[in-house]
């Protein structure tokens, strides 16, 4: 046989014809193919006061377990301090040995100011004086889409002044110590102020019913199938160089079936947006319900405008402030008359714990219920609501709830009460685990959260040792406040990464 190319011989069937026709500029695609949206990642930082309020000692109930290990299975409680977390067992990990150490080199002895100026940002601060910036700050910075995009904000999760909630507790902080980016505590002005440029299209039309030429279409088979035969017999003929030619045309033919044979990929799911209205939510009214009456509707609320802040895109950073000036009722655990702290003080009954036989232990511990019961509403809401990849708006949005104490009973800067939920593709080991490790300082945890984030850090706030940090050996690191036995002027700011 000739071995050259008798082009009247290959177009004499029909499937060399087809084969052999040209690709035209006709059969390209005007526009692309709408592809699944990639979800941005987010944080969310879930803060209270006074730590784990009881303990330390014998008296701490907060700790799942003393070791490394699974949490119990869900549905059952963690441990009495975490009773209402037993929902999302499988969607949480807590933390042990978390202790703030750049609290140390204020040199105040004053329990809360320091604290708070410095769980956060584990930034070196002027005595009582924060210097921020902290990590919600941080993380807002590097997750926005764009300046023009809100960077973080803080909502109120109680009813309480606002002034008292800025600047009392000093824990949300911008650069340089600043105060945060918070919110109206007016549930319903605060809806307005973060939705007022929110537009919710209509929803998607539903897909058309198939026409004949869709049916037709689905069941034609390929082109190169039908050719199959004299497509093998004439490549047989040619040499090496022609039948390189030939396979790469042929997989040109094929590549376009596909591209038109194949439904296109499904258009972007709905990132259910929907903006809260106003119409239902609670009347600001303080200070008449400055004992929490109204909590679990304003706590509610607040949780509903925060995710939808997330899914609206509105901000990519959010924080969750507990703060009710001190002096909460918790009235959605108590009845309002049997409620120890309508006529009595939180804060008072906290600082008077510390030992495992104060009779107001058990009542500490189911007021701060109250914190875990919404952390475990505020993780449901996120885990219901689909974000633009089709999966839930949990599974690409870190959690961090932390405090400005480890004990609040004798103001206490060590073993922190931390919980981590969402972003499961951020915990190479797994969700619903308590971890016992090495010492960590917040600033470890921080550092680890904006690597789960997608950064490289190492550090977050300040670095070095306790001393170097301020500059004077001579200093008081008030160790009495501290870990025992871990604070002086050596003791350093990082430890290493956690074991997540």
């Amino acid at each position: 046989m000739s071995q050259r190319i008798d082009r009247r011989r290959f177009l004499v069937g029909s499937g060399g014809a087809l084969l052999a026709l040209p690709m035209l500029e006709a059969f390209a695609p005007r526009t692309a193919f709408a592809q699944t949206a990639a979800a941005p990642k987010r944080l969310v930082v879930v803060f209270h006061p006074h730590g784990r309020v009881v303990g330390p000692g014998s008296s701490d109930n907060w700790a799942p377990r003393t070791t490394t290990g699974p949490l119990p299975p869900v549905g059952t409680a963690p441990s009495p301090g975490l009773a209402a977390l037993a929902p999302i067992n499988n969607e949480i990990v807590t933390l042990a040995n978390i202790d703030n150490i750049v609290r140390h080199t204020s040199g105040d002895v004053d329990g809360h100011a320091s604290a708070s100026a410095t769980c956060m940002s584990c930034v070196v601060p002027a005595g009582q004086t924060p210097k921020g910036p902290t990590i919600d700050y941080v993380a807002g910075l590097r997750l926005r889409s764009s300046a023009a995009q809100k960077m973080a904000i803080v909502i109120p999760g109680q009813a309480a002044p606002f002034n008292n909630s800025v600047t009392e507790n000093n824990v949300f902080l911008g650069p340089g110590g600043s105060a945060g980016n918070y919110q109206s505590i007016d549930p319903t002005q605060l809806i307005r102020d973060l939705f007022a440029s929110v537009v919710v299209g209509p929803p998607p039309p539903p897909p058309p019913t198939p026409t004949l030429q869709d049916r037709l279409s689905a069941r034609r088979g390929s082109i190169l199938d039908a050719v199959a035969r004299g497509f093998t017999s004439l490549r047989a003929t040619l040499n090496p160089a022609d039948q390189a030619r030939l396979d790469q045309h042929a997989q040109f033919i094929r590549d376009t079936e596909l591209r038109y044979q194949q439904p296109p990929p499904p258009p972007p799911a709905a990132s259910s947006c929907a903006p809260p209205s106003t119409s239902s939510v609670p009347n600001y009214d303080w200070p008449n319900f400055r004992k929490g009456e109204h909590d679990d509707a304003f706590a509610q609320t607040q949780i509903e405008s925060l995710v939808q802040a997330l899914a609206c895109d509105v901000t990519r950073t959010a924080a969750l402030n507990f703060w009710a000036a001190g002096d909460p009722g918790f009235v959605t655990e108590f009845a309002p008359s049997t409620s120890p702290y309508i006529a009595g003080n939180w804060h008072a009954s906290i600082h008077g714990d510390g030992s495992p036989n104060d009779p107001s232990s058990a009542s500490l511990t189911k007021g701060f219920g109250f914190y875990t019961k919404y952390f475990t509403k505020l993780i449901q809401r996120l885990a219901a609501v689909q974000d633009v990849d089709g999966n839930r708006l949990l599974d690409n949005t870190l959690v961090l709830w932390v405090s400005d104490l480890g004990y609040g009973s004798g103001h206490y800067c060590y073993n922190y009460p931390v919980v981590l939920a969402g972003l499961k593709s951020a915990f190479s080991k797994g969700q619903g685990r308590h971890v016992v490790g090495q010492v960590n300082s917040l600033g470890d945890v921080y550092a680890q959260v904006l690597r789960m984030l997608g950064g490289s850090d190492t550090t977050f706030g300040s670095t070095g040792t306790l001393s170097s940090a301020v500059g004077s050996s001579s200093f008081n690191f008030l160790p009495q406040m501290g870990r025992p036995g871990l604070i002086n002027k050596d003791t350093p700011l990082h430890f290493g990464a956690i074991d997540l």
